[in-house]
């Protein structure tokens, strides 16, 4: 009797790390196709409406920097 629950706690425990053995290799798989979709697809980023105006009067000065070096 207690060597035929030993059997089956050991035969339990086997198919328990099988099946987390797949679970995590599943897991894996599933992220790097997601890796894989998401490097395609580079989000849209919009800066603050402030820092945008700011860093278009850099772009603007800089312009007129180079613009005024080559006269």
């Amino acid at each position: 009797m207690k060597f035929g629950v030993l059997v089956l706690m050991v035969i339990f425990l086997a198919v328990l790390m099988g099946l987390f053995y797949m679970s995590f290799k599943i897991l894996n798989k599933v992220r790097q196709e997601e890796r894989a979709e998401n490097a395609a697809k580079h989000p849209q980023r919009q800066l603050h409406p402030k820092l945008q105006a700011e860093l278009e009067q850099r772009k603007k000065e800089q312009e007129q920097a180079e613009h005024d070096q080559n006269k």
